[in-house]
C-alpha cells in the first residue's frame, strides 16, 4: 500500500499533477471567487508551461545525469564481481490479448548493457529486478519479460536469477539482497543515468558495494534549431522524470540513508 501511495503522491507533485489539481480547484471554486483561485490558475499554467521547455528540461535531466557519469569514473568497474544487477524500466510487459511480446521501450539499453556485461565475463549470475502495480491479471511483471530478451541475447538461463516483485527502488534492492544472499557483496548495477544516484544510495543501505553502469542517457547537450527549443511533450516528460528523482531523493534524506550509506 505505501508504494501505491507514493506514486500517486509523485504523480500529484508532477507538472501535470500540479496543473490538474490546480485547475479544478480553481474551475469549481473551491478555492473561493477572488486572488487565490487566480493565483491557482496562473501558476498552473506557468509550471506546465516552464517545465515543458526542453533547455528547462535538460537541465533538470543533465545534473542527474552528470552526477552519474562522476560515480562511474570514480567507480570504475572491476573485471569481476559477484552478480550484475539490471533494474527494470526498459519494457513494457506482455498484455494477454494485446501484446504478444515484451515491447523495449526508451530505457530499453538496459537489458542490452546487462547481457553486455555478462558476455564480457563480468560476473557469472544477472539477476533482472522488476515487478508491476497494475492488478490486471493479463499483464506481467517485467522481469520475466526482461528474461526473454536475455535469452535471445544468448545468456544461458542458468546465469539468470529472477526477482519480479519490486514495484520501487527500495525493494529492487531488498529483493535483490534476499535473491543473493549475504555473501555476494560486490555487484554490476546498471539503470538509466538519471536513476542512478538513488539507485546506488538505496544498493548501498542493503549491503552492497555498487560499481554503476549508466546506460539510457537522454540529455547530450547538442545545438538545436529555434523550434527545438519550443515547449513540447517530451521535454515535459523528461522535466516530470527529473522531479520524481528529485523527490525520491527527499524520501531517501527522510530514510537517513544519506547519513548512514553503505554501512548498513
Amino acid at each position: 500500500m505505501a508504494a501505491e501511495l507514493t506514486k500517486y503522491a509523485i504523480w500529484l507533485l508532477s507538472p501535470l499533477g500540479l496543473w490538474v489539481v490546480l485547475s479544478a480547484l480553481a474551475g469549481l471554486s473551491l478555492l473561493g471567487r477572488g486572488k487565490l483561485r487566480i493565483y491557482a490558475l496562473v501558476f498552473a499554467q506557468l509550471q506546465l508551461f516552464t517545465f515543458s521547455l526542453p533547455w528547462v528540461a535538460d537541465s533538470l535531466l543533465g545534473d542527474l545525469e552528470d552526477e552519474a557519469l562522476v560515480m562511474e569514473a570514480n567507480r570504475p568497474l572491476p573485471p569481476n564481481v559477484d552478480a550484475i544487477v539490471v533494474l527494470g524500466g526498459g519494457l513494457e510487459g506482455r498484455y494477454d490479448g494485446v501484446r504478444a511480446l515484451p515491447d523495449l521501450n526508451d530505457a530499453g539499453d538496459r537489458v542490452w548493457q546487462g547481457a553486455r556485461l555478462y558476455k564480457q565475463g563480468v560476473a557469472p549470475r544477472l539477476v533482472l529486478s522488476g515487478g508491476q502495480f497494475e492488478a490486471d491479471p493479463r499483464k506481467e511483471a517485467e522481469a520475466p519479460g526482461m528474461k526473454m530478451f536475455m535469452l535471445d541475447m544468448g545468456v544461458p538461463e542458468n546465469a539468470l536469477l529472477i526477482e519480479g516483485n519490486s514495484r520501487t527502488t527500495f525493494e529492487n534492492a531488498l529483493h535483490t539482497r534476499e535473491l543473493l544472499g549475504k555473501d555476494s557483496r560486490n555487484i554490476a548495477l546498471v539503470t538509466s543515468a538519471f536513476h542512478m544516484g538513488r539507485s546506488v544510495l538505496w544498493f548501498e543501505k542493503a549491503g552492497f558495494t555498487v560499481y554503476p553502469v549508466r546506460t539510457d542517457i537522454r540529455v547530450l547537450n547538442e545545438s538545436r534549431a529555434f523550434w527545438e527549443w519550443l515547449p513540447k511533450p517530451q521535454a515535459l516528460d523528461e522535466s516530470t522524470i527529473a522531479i520524481k528523482e528529485y523527490l525520491g531523493r527527499l524520501q531517501l534524506k527522510v530514510s537517513g540513508a544519506y547519513e548512514t550509506g553503505g554501512s548498513q
